[in-house]
């Protein structure tokens, strides 16, 4: 079975800079890895770091997702500018037309959607400014599953993905995930799949 992650860099596995921002750090132990070794299924990563719903859009209609048949598709994005919902965002419309290029290009396919996780406010790591957008992201993320009556996998409510935890996963800048984060995350992920496809797994 096969399964694609299409994202910004807490899909492709950017671990963050202390004290940096806006310099990536990608490692391959990212949540695709993992979700691999715990599915036993080929897992395709497709993150990018830095990109919103609108360069993602651009990316894909360029060629950029170059497998074939997949089985599920995982889509989370929102992090980088996020998406409003009333009155709906560019963004809004970019991310419903990443659904759509998957529906015509993989019509077998599952598609799955994740809202982005929690990043922390505390001053303290250089990436604390995030969540304004990952408020709004989650909210029209929501919405838009509702809507097209998609799966959704609820990470910004995941209870492990909080402030006291930021330390624990997001030590590097409160943002982007360390090793244990994007474990947890996968495995966060794979029980959820189980859950939805339980034919598949």
């Amino acid at each position: 079975m096969k399964v694609f992650c299409l994202g910004d860099s807490l899909t492709e596995g950017d671990y963050g800079v202390f004290g940096k921002s806006g310099i990536a750090n990608v490692k391959s132990e990212n949540y695709s890895y993992f979700l691999q070794k715990l599915s036993g299924c080929e897992v395709f990563n497709f993150g990018k770091c830095g990109f919103n719903a609108t360069s993602y859009l651009n990316f894909i209609n360029n060629g950029g997702i170059n497998e074939t048949d997949p089985d599920i598709i995982v889509i989370m994005l929102g992090t980088n500018g996020g998406m409003a919902v009333e009155p709906k965002s560019q963004g809004y419309f970019d991310y419903i037309e990443i659904i759509n290029y998957c529906k015509n290009e993989f019509p077998k396919a599952d598609i799955v959607l994740c809202t982005p996780p929690h990043a922390t406010e505390n001053d303290y790591y250089s990436n604390c400014g995030y969540m304004s957008n990952i408020i709004s992201a989650e909210k029209a993320v929501r919405q838009i599953a509702e809507d097209l009556k998609l799966p959704l996998i609820d990470v910004f409510g995941f209870e492990e993905f909080c402030e006291e935890n930021t330390s624990k996963y997001q030590s590097a800048d409160g943002l982007h995930f360390n090793e244990a984060g994007y474990k947890t995350l996968a495995e966060f992920i794979f029980q959820n799949l189980k859950t939805l496809f339980p034919e598949r797994f």
